[in-house]
């Protein structure tokens, strides 16, 4: 594959992972919003959801092209 196709496939890869990252946010930020889990489920989510934050953050610095 040349360089350039390879580029436009890692960016729309890099599209497709972002936007699976944040249903995943979303998911999260809802389950942690429902009042009837524990505390220790809760934070357990908190650290997931933190976890997958960095995730999208380290996605959109190294392919800042899929974020335009």
């Amino acid at each position: 594959m040349a360089p350039s196709a390879r580029q436009g496939a890692d960016v729309e890869q890099a599209r497709y992972f972002a936007l699976e990252l944040a249903r995943w946010i979303d998911k999260l930020e809802h389950e942690i919003g429902h009042v009837g889990e524990t505390t220790t489920v809760i934070t357990a989510k908190r650290h997931e959801l933190d976890d997958v934050r960095r995730q999208l953050d380290a996605l959109r610095t190294s392919f800042p092209a899929a974020f335009l």
